[in-house]
C-alpha cells in the first residue's frame, strides 16, 4: 500500500483565484474537472479539494508535479459524489512499475483547510471506472431475446496466408453479443471451414457480387481485415460500398483498395466507418506518419468532414470522430500492439452497429471496450505475452463494464 497526503489553507486557494485564476484554472484543471467546478457554484472548498487530491496523487507516486503534470491527474466523481481518479496512459505506466492496482481518493473540507488522501493498493483485482468521456451504454437484453435482435453481421475478410483475419474479426463480433455472423470469402475458403469459429456461417462472395444478391439483409458489413489487393477484392469491394445501404466498416485493405479514388466514399448514401492505423492514414491523406502522429485529432476531424465519415484513427490513444463530436480513448496498452489486434476492433465496433447502435457510439464504444480488454488481458498475460486472441477472451468481461 502507498500513501499521500496533502493539506492545503483554503485562504490561499481564495487568494490564487483573486489574482489569478484564469491561468490557474488552465494550468491545473482539466475541462471535466472545470465543468465539476462550475456546478458547484465554484465552491472554494470544491477547488481547494481538488487541488489537494492532485498533490496527494502526485506524493504517493513519488513524482511530485514536474515528471507528471497537473492535468495528467484528473479527479471524476460518480453518480454518488465519491472522488476517483482518472488514469490515462502516463498513470498507468507509472502504476504498473509500482504495483498499484486500485486508487482510493478522499477529499475532506473544513472551514479554513481541505485534505485529501490518495491511497494506492496492491494484491486487490483492478477495479474498473469508466471515464467520464466515455458516457455510452449498452442496453440490457430483454429476457424474451432471440438472435435476429441483435443484428445478422457481414464480414468480408481473409485471403491467402491471412486467413486469421476473418478468425479474429468473425470472433471478436460474436464476443460482443452479435446474433448472426456471416463470412462472406472466396469459394476456396468455404471447404476450409477450420478458419473460423463454428458459430460462423459460411458464403462464397463472389455468388453475391455475380447474382446481384441483396447483401442489404445484413445489418452491417465490414470489409478489409486481411483482404490482400487485386482485381477481385477491387470488383468486391466497390460493389459493397455502392450497393450497400446500411453501415459499412472498412479496415485495413479495405482502406487501401479505397485510397486511389476516395470519391466513392463521398457518394455512398449509408454511412461508412473507417479504422486507419497512422500508416493507412498516410496514404488517405498524403501525409506523412510521423505528421500524422503529431496531429492526429486535426487529420482525422477534417478527413471525416470532407469524406462524410467516421474516422476511428487507432494507436496511442485513438481518437474517433465524425468531424464535429471527437472521443479520445484512454482504455488499452502497448502489450495490444501485437498482429491482429486490429482484426479485433473492427469485429468488435461492426458487431455493435449490427446490434442497433448508432456508427459513432458503436465506435466509442468498440474503441473503450477494446481498450479495456486488453487491460484485463494484460493481468493474466503481461504486455509481451499478450495476443489478438487474449483480447477476444476478455471482451465479453470488459462488455459487462458498460451494460447500463
Amino acid at each position: 500500500m502507498l500513501t499521500g497526503i496533502d493539506i492545503i489553507n483554503n485562504e490561499r486557494i481564495k487568494k490564487i483565484l483573486t489574482e489569478k485564476k484564469d491561468s490557474f484554472y488552465k494550468k491545473v484543471f482539466t475541462e471535466n474537472e472545470l465543468n465539476y467546478i462550475k456546478e458547484k457554484k465554484e465552491s472554494i472548498g470544491t477547488i481547494a479539494g481538488l487541488f489537494a487530491a492532485k498533490e496527494a496523487v502526485s506524493k504517493m507516486i513519488g513524482t511530485g508535479i514536474g515528471e507528471i503534470s497537473w492535468k495528467d491527474i484528473e479527479i471524476a466523481h460518480n453518480s454518488e459524489g465519491k472522488p476517483y481518479l482518472c488514469v490515462n496512459r502516463k498513470l498507468k505506466q507509472i502504476f504498473s512499475l509500482l504495483g498499484i492496482e486500485d486508487i482510493d481518493i478522499s477529499i475532506s473540507n473544513e472551514k479554513e483547510y481541505s485534505v485529501a488522501t490518495a491511497v494506492g493498493l496492491t494484491g486487490k483485482k483492478t477495479k474498473v471506472e469508466i471515464p467520464v468521456n466515455m458516457p455510452y451504454r449498452l442496453n440490457r437484453r430483454n429476457l424474451d431475446s432471440h438472435k435476429g435482435d441483435f443484428g445478422k453481421i457481414g464480414i468480408i475478410a481473409g485471403s491467402t496466408g491471412m486467413t486469421g483475419a476473418l478468425y479474429l474479426s468473425s470472433f471478436s463480433a460474436l464476443r460482443s453479443g452479435a446474433g448472426l455472423v456471416y463470412g462472406l470469402v472466396n469459394s476456396s475458403f468455404i471447404n476450409n471451414a477450420g478458419i473460423v469459429p463454428t458459430e460462423v456461417i459460411l458464403r462464397d462472395i463472389e455468388t453475391y457480387v455475380s447474382n446481384k444478391i441483396d447483401i442489404n439483409v445484413f445489418s452491417s458489413l465490414l470489409v478489409g481485415p486481411g483482404l490482400g489487393i487485386g482485381y477481385k477484392q477491387l470488383t468486391h469491394t466497390n460493389y459493397c460500398i455502392n450497393n450497400f445501404k446500411n453501415t459499412l466498416i472498412l479496415d485495413a485493405d479495405g482502406l487501401n483498395i479505397v485510397s486511389d479514388d476516395l470519391n466513392i466514399l463521398k457518394e455512398r448514401s449509408g454511412k461508412t466507418i473507417i479504422t486507419p492505423h497512422p500508416g493507412e492514414m498516410s496514404r488517405l491523406i498524403n501525409k506523412d506518419i510521423k505528421y500524422i502522429n503529431v496531429h492526429k485529432e486535426e487529420c482525422a476531424v477534417n478527413f471525416s468532414k470532407e469524406m462524410n465519415v467516421i474516422t476511428v484513427l487507432k494507436g496511442y490513444e485513438t481518437i474517433v470522430t465524425d468531424g464535429n463530436n471527437v472521443y479520445k480513448n484512454y482504455s488499452g496498452n502497448p502489450g495490444m500492439a501485437t498482429a491482429g489486434s486490429g482484426d479485433v476492433l473492427a469485429g468488435v465496433i461492426t458487431s455493435f452497429v449490427g446490434q442497433g447502435y448508432s456508427p459513432f457510439d458503436a465506435s466509442v464504444m468498440g474503441v473503450y471496450v477494446h481498450g479495456l480488454a486488453g487491460d484485463l488481458a494484460r493481468e493474466e498475460f503481461g504486455e509481451y505475452g499478450m495476443i489478438a486472441r487474449d483480447i477476444i477472451e476478455y471482451l465479453p468481461k470488459a462488455i459487462n463494464c458498460i451494460i447500463k
